[in-house]
């Protein structure tokens, strides 16, 4: 009996779209499924994204090599990749984004669609989706109109938000801290100010100070607190750091308990980081709001951090007054020469920023999230729309799940969930015949 492959469209060809592209056409090499996967990109080159499209050395990963393959069931895949290549790449290498760029373009062009399914990978952009009841009518910006059993939203991250309270002149503005000719906007003696103190500011200021060595950088936020430092060598975890119906208070007294008796605090890091989004969803709507504003920035800093070598150029900027940290109260903006928007993603929510979640919105198809930092799924990664009934086959990955999981836009936690979702899937899609006969032991 020949099985029609379930469709499967895939809107955008960064690492998520890469992650969950491959991880559908394993399971479907698996013999639970096949599928039909299409893959929409609307840039000329699919697979870095914005996030690995930067072609400077100095702008590296913020992990170790040995967890940044994109696919889940292969965790050394990244580092044969690199070897292959040519570079003497280790576990403990923190290879540069542009070479994470060519690897997730490298693996996008050598996917391969078993027997019976197929994979195509379009240049186009998907500006609307429609519910037609029995699929899905995806238009794209040429003006084709594709149908697919499923939707997958894997959008990447919106550009930063606008930073409140900064009246800056448009001309000495740069919105966009990736822009390309952002460092021609520098003159040799400029002084530049960065809003925000994230990981977008320290590859902005290495990036600056190594193209212009006579700028001098300031740096502004909230709480005026930059990234921490990885080490050289991965850390474990800690001893193991339950979920089970954990208070905010509970986990924030565990943390100290470990670190006085001596744990080194990355090693907390890791245990809670492989049970954040169990303790998230554990969390009362009070502890949530409480971790929002008071704990996410300290985390964000121990989670996300700077590479050895990035660490390194930052130390020196700062110890030779390149680069000084300050609070936004400290700062006026009309006395630097440019500034530099580096406020992180807006949410994926937000309006005015992508066609399709813009044209989702207005049919109630897309909905915020909890506390607005993405849009609103249910557990299987399913768009839950405005009147909260989750979509049978319009999915997100990435970014976009922030709020109903907290770890999500990192390249670990979208390979994990591209891997549930292609299991999920598959178990939607399997077919009957094909399900009866391989549980029925000797059946041929």
């Amino acid at each position: 009996m020949t099985v029609e492959p379930s469709r499967v469209l895939v809107v955008g060809g960064g690492a998520g779209g890469v992650a969950t592209a491959a991880a559908l056409l394993q399971r479907a090499a698996d013999g639970l499924a096949p599928v039909d996967v299409t893959l929409v990109e609307r840039s000329a080159e699919a697979g870095p994204g914005l996030a690995y499209g930067t072609h400077d050395p100095h702008h590296l990963l913020n992990n170790y090599a040995g967890r940044m393959s994109a696919l889940a069931d292969d965790p050394s895949h990244l580092v044969r990749w690199c070897r292959a290549q040519g570079l003497d790449v280790t576990p403990e290498t923190f290879v540069s984004r542009e070479t994470y760029g060519r690897y997730l373009g490298d693996l996008l062009d050598g996917l391969e669609a078993p027997a019976g399914s197929r994979f195509t990978l379009l240049r186009d952009e998907v500006v609307d989706v429609s519910d037609a009841g029995s699929d899905y009518l995806v238009t794209t910006a040429t003006g084709a109109v594709l149908s697919a059993d499923v939707v997958v939203l894997a959008l990447g991250n919106p550009p930063p938000r606008r930073p409140r309270g900064f009246v800056v002149d448009p001309a000495r503005f740069a919105v966009d801290p990736w822009d390309p000719v952002l460092v021609d906007r520098v003159g040799p003696h400029d002084r530049v100010l960065l809003v925000g103190t994230g990981l977008t500011t320290v590859d902005v200021a290495a990036q600056l100070a190594s193209a212009r060595p006579g700028v001098t950088v300031t740096a502004t936020s909230r709480h005026g607190l930059l990234p921490l430092h990885h080490v050289v060598e991965a850390p474990g975890p800690a001893p193991v750091f339950t979920a089970d119906g954990l208070t905010l208070r509970e986990v924030l007294a565990e943390v100290r308990r470990c670190l006085a008796a001596g744990a080194d605090w990355r090693c907390v890091v890791e245990s809670v980081k492989a049970v954040a989004n169990e303790l998230w969803t554990g969390f009362s709507f009070e502890d949530k709001e409480r971790f929002t504003r008071h704990v996410a920035r300290r985390w964000e800093i121990a989670r996300h951090r700077m590479a050895p070598a990035m660490a390194e150029i930052v130390d020196d900027l700062l110890a030779t007054g390149r680069l000084t940290v300050v609070s936004t109260a400290q700062v006026d903006p009309a006395s630097y020469d440019l500034v530099v928007n580096c406020t992180g993603p807006a949410p994926v929510s937000a309006t005015g920023w992508n066609v399709l979640v813009d044209n989702l919105a207005v049919k109630g198809m897309l909905w915020p999230g909890p506390f607005g930092l993405g849009v609103d799924v249910d557990v299987d990664g399913a768009l839950v729309d405005a009147d909260g009934l989750a979509s049978r086959g319009l999915y997100a990955v990435g970014a976009a799940r922030r709020g109903v999981e907290w770890e999500v836009a990192a390249v670990p936690d979208i390979r994990r969930q591209a891997a549930r979702l292609a299991a999920h899937l598959a178990a939607a899609y399997v077919d009957p015949v094909t399900e009866l006969a391989t549980a029925v032991p000797g059946t041929p």
